[in-house]
């Protein structure tokens, strides 16, 4: 697998939202983190845009370089297919996967893009390919990863709600 770039998300502010009660990241700064292989083949383009919406509701500062507090990525998976059963009768089905991760800033991402903490959200779907489906499962996973942040662990989450007819 390629290295990883850091990349800097031009034009994403952060804006500190209400009064709410004050999360364990609060106030830290990230970056967003890519393969090489994300960033050079331009599927970054479908990949950041929804991370970045689902950051901006947070009280984080972006920054640029290695000072950032945390470093979020998104690793996608789709699987061949497969003949299910369903209300419909046998159709064929795909998993999509998204992983955004949340680690420390001073955390090396492996090869494989491993977090250091992260949340999967899963989807079973006709269309692998839908943009829509997969912005929705990378704003679940970052919200609830956001939301149950802890030190290390990959956690798994209920896509389906991102399932479009």
């Amino acid at each position: 697998m390629p290295p990883v770039s850091r990349i800097v998300v031009v034009g994403a502010t952060l804006a500190a939202t209400g009064p709410a009660a004050a999360a364990p990241l609060d106030g830290n700064s990230y970056i967003i983190e890519l393969s090489s292989s994300q960033y050079s083949s331009g599927y970054g383009e479908y990949l950041v845009p929804p991370l970045v919406k689902a950051l901006r509701k947070e009280r984080w500062r972006q920054t640029t370089g290695t000072e950032a507090d945390i470093v979020v990525n998104v690793l996608t998976a789709s699987d061949v297919g497969q003949w299910m059963n369903t209300a419909e009768g046998r159709t064929w089905l795909y998993t999509v996967s998204v992983t955004v991760g949340v680690s420390p800033g001073t955390y090396t991402l492996p090869q494989d893009g491993t977090p250091a903490f992260g949340v999967r959200a899963d989807l079973i779907t006709p269309n692998p390919d839908r943009e829509d489906e997969l912005a929705c499962l990378i704003g679940l996973a970052a919200r609830t990863a956001i939301r149950n942040y802890s030190a290390k662990g990959v956690f798994r989450t209920d896509g389906q709600s991102c399932l479009r007819k």
